[in-house]
């Protein structure tokens, strides 16, 4: 019995032959989802590049980027728009007849009390991080549900089960995607569809500068408080590790044959995700309202 238990942990951990798999990033202009791209197609994918600020492969098939490896393909896209959306990934589904791997990682962050976000700032939030992911879901998910075989990858965040005061819209944005990938994870399974959320924690990338502070946070009651808890925030993303690292890690699980459901890179993080299931909440709150609301 040892040893089938032991074949069977070195089979879930055996990455898949990478020869002509297909993958499709999301948010891949910077940071973590221009990470997830370039390694992903340094291990054999041809990967479609999403971002708004990309060049589109599709106008101007030069624009491809190729190694000895694999390949990327930069894809002109607002995450946000519906229809593009449904357009960009008819044509990727038109040119390739499958998908491999979908990989989400397109999203900001906001800062600011909710007392001082206008709804139209929090709504925002929600269109590109949660929103922004479930508009290629639905036809990514047929094609892999045709070819019972598939990948759904969404980059959450460890504020999705630790939410962080002055973060709140993120976190909660986070904490949806984490429940919608849960969920998801169960509807799919009978067709041989994984899904996988990644709850990351402090990295370095331009994630930091991009952040976005709600208008009526300058002069707030709220203002010392929410500056010294984005400065915190802002040291600890820039002590954190590199994004090529973490996309590394990322990589190694999505080339396994039974790739985890949730994967929290980091002992730290991973730490902190065992002790907030096992500690009271009112202690786990009490170490994150010293760190980021003091």
């Amino acid at each position: 019995m040892s040893t089938t238990t032991a074949s069977q942990t070195n089979a879930s951990q055996t990455p898949i032959a990478p020869k002509n798999r297909i993958a499709i990033v999301t948010g891949a202009s910077s940071g973590l989802g221009q990470a997830i791209a370039r390694e992903l197609r340094d291990h054999g994918f041809r990967v479609y590049a999403l971002a708004r600020s990309l060049p589109d492969y599709f106008l101007d098939p030069a624009c491809e980027e190729n190694t000895e490896k694999g390949c990327l393909r930069p894809i002109k896209i607002d995450v946000t728009d519906h229809e593009a959306m449904q357009a960009a990934i008819g044509k990727i589904l038109a040119t390739e007849c499958r998908v491999d791997c979908l990989v989400q990682a397109a999203g900001y962050g906001l800062a600011g009390a909710v007392e001082d976000t206008d709804s139209d700032e929090a709504r925002a939030q929600f269109e590109t991080n949660f929103f922004g992911t479930i508009h290629a879901l639905p036809l990514v998910l047929r094609q892999m549900r045709q070819q019972r075989h598939g990948l759904i990858v969404q980059l959450g965040s460890v504020a999705g089960f630790l939410p962080i005061p002055y973060q709140a819209y993120y976190s909660a944005g986070k904490a949806a995607l984490t429940a919608l990938t849960l969920a998801l994870a169960d509807e799919v399974r009978p067709w041989g569809i994984k899904c996988l959320i990644i709850q990351a924690g402090d990295t370095k990338t331009g994630f930091t500068r991009s952040r976005i502070m709600a208008s009526k946070s300058a002069g707030s009651d709220y203002a010392e408080r929410l500056k010294r808890s984005v400065d915190r925030m802002a040291a600890d993303e820039a002590n954190g590790v590199s994004a090529r690292h973490v996309a590394k890690l990322i990589v190694r699980r999505i080339n396994r044959r039974r790739p985890p459901l949730v994967f929290t890179p980091g002992f730290l993080y991973k730490a902190a995700a065992v002790l907030v299931r096992v500690l009271p909440a009112r202690m786990t709150r009490l170490i994150i309202r010293m760190m980021y609301a003091s």
